[in-house]
């Protein structure tokens, strides 16, 4: 094989200079994410006003990862989402329906079976609040999706990994971003804060397995916003990382039985999108 004809990485293309600014550049978002977070409204704020604070910072927060991306990393945004250029609804989706079907329809079976942990708590004016949450999860999942999965995934290669050794770092290194980009949540705390760490490392994992065997992140967005949807409209908790008008309000927050609940939603529709998922061929 010529030497054009292999891929080189990019840190033996540019002298490690790239390498280099890709390793800096996440704790440098990172920082820039705790920032903004301070200024965002707390404590006894309106739970509307603090949405829409929300939304407009993490709009400001894309906004810097892609100049980041782009003008720093001098590389193609929109590879970042898709290896094919383009979005495609297909695995996006399907990971969504699976997820969120599964979400909702495993927790109404928990309601079911102890309705004293649930209690109704929708309230008036929930059209708009679904709205303003709607669109604040999908900022969010898109986000830390590009941070978590993509910006991981491209750490080596101009090109998703293929090897299955690597693919496997690959995923472990997501999964421990993903868990740290966590660690200000409420339920990251106190006793039950295992739980809920071990949640989002097994979720990182697959979302990360997911998008090298789909080659981008539409899948993992569609799981992702399902997840968070479940929450912000059908079933919220006490410690939620953000208080939306839910129907329900369950009392239990992050237990043993919700690990094993959403690792199994989330799991299971991984496996959903690669089996229905249109194989990819790859160039070697």
């Amino acid at each position: 094989m010529s030497e054009k004809k292999i891929k080189r990485p990019m840190y033996a293309k540019e002298g490690m200079g790239r390498l280099v600014k890709w390793f800096f550049g996440l704790p440098l978002i990172f920082i820039i994410y705790l920032i903004l977070s301070l200024v965002m409204p707390h404590g006894q704020a309106n739970e509307r006003v603090r949405i829409i604070f929300n939304i407009i910072s993490y709009l400001v927060f894309i906004a810097v990862t892609v100049i980041v991306v782009v003008r720093f990393l001098k590389f193609p945004f929109m590879k970042m989402i898709s290896e094919g250029m383009f979005v495609r609804l297909r695995p996006l989706l399907t990971g969504f329906f699976v997820m969120f079907f599964l979400g909702a329809g495993t927790t109404f079976i928990w309601m079911a079976i102890s309705p004293s942990s649930f209690s109704y708590t929708l309230r008036s004016g929930w059209i708009l609040d679904f709205a303003l949450s709607f669109i604040l999860v999908a900022l969010a999942a898109f986000l830390e999706e590009i941070l978590c999965r993509s910006y991981v995934a491209y750490f080596v290669k101009d090109d998703l990994e293929t090897r299955p050794k690597q693919k496997l770092y690959f995923c472990l290194a997501s999964a421990v971003v993903f868990t740290i980009f966590h660690f200000q949540n409420p339920e990251a705390h106190g006793s039950q804060a295992i739980y809920a760490m071990v949640f989002y490392f097994i979720m990182g994992f697959s979302l990360m397995a997911v998008t090298l065997r789909t080659r981008g992140i539409e899948a993992a967005i569609g799981i992702h916003l399902a997840n968070n949807l479940v929450n912000a409209w059908l079933f919220t908790y006490k410690d939620a990382a953000l208080i939306t008008n839910a129907v329900f309000t369950h009392s239990n927050n992050i237990g043993p039985w919700m690990l094993v609940q959403t690792v199994f939603c989330v799991v299971l529709s991984c496996i959903a999108v690669i089996l229905t998922s249109e194989k990819t061929s790859v160039k070697v």
